[in-house]
């Protein structure tokens, strides 16, 4: 577990560069909170907390996972970002394409960050993320992706995939298109440190769910 902690640390760090723009874009566009009360997210797949650092103050998180085996972790990353303001108020032990114990249209934001190449059917979560959207809602999202424009890596991706467990290299752009959003909003990143280029293209952004939902 350590070992996974600081690979997805350094992978993260990586990503700073995107990040706050990112979350500060995606969070002015949420549309169901008009009295300024603390914001509703849920983040999937959470790991060891890399994200807290962009959620508005005071902000209500729940939190979503298979395992429970990150928390630890999860509450070092707390600590070492000064978020004791996050009110962590809810852990629920479940896989993304069944939110079993959230309800519909309860979240004012979702995030994740590469669990689409993990999961089982990565269209069931989506329209899970869509469901627990209040209308007016935002989904964030980081996921890194086969990499279409570079044949050498894409060929370099396929071999190393049997490798990683339960990590595919999917077609993200494809695959977040596929979704329920009313609007997407999609970019690309390369990350330049050699040790983790094989994850290129980092395909990020946001999907809306409308306020006539």
């Amino acid at each position: 577990m350590r070992g996974l902690n600081f690979m997805m640390n350094f992978v993260h760090s990586n990503l700073e560069v995107v990040k706050p723009k990112l979350f500060d874009e995606a969070i002015s566009q949420v549309k169901t909170n008009k009295k300024n009360d603390r914001l509703e997210i849920l983040e999937l797949g959470i790991g060891t907390g890399e994200n807290f650092k962009h959620f508005p103050k005071g902000s209500n998180v729940t939190i979503l996972d298979k395992t429970d085996i990150f928390l630890p972790y999860l509450n070092e990353s707390i600590k070492k970002n000064n978020r004791q303001d996050l009110n962590v108020s809810k852990l629920v032990v479940s896989k993304a394409e069944e939110m079993v114990g959230i309800e519909s249209d309860s979240m004012d934001v979702v995030v994740h960050t590469f669990i689409l190449c993990s999961v089982n059917d990565y269209k069931k979560v989506m329209s899970e993320i869509y469901r627990v959207l209040k209308p007016g809602g935002v989904c964030i999202f980081i996921e890194h992706s086969i990499d279409n424009e570079n044949k050498p890596r894409k060929y370099m991706q396929k071999v190393i995939e049997p490798a990683l467990s339960d990590c595919k290299f999917l077609d993200m752009k494809k695959v977040l298109s596929s979704g329920p959003y009313d609007h997407l909003e999609l970019k690309k990143y390369r990350v330049n440190r050699a040790l983790i280029t094989f994850i290129n293209p980092i395909v990020y952004g946001y999907g809306f769910k409308s306020l006539n939902k």
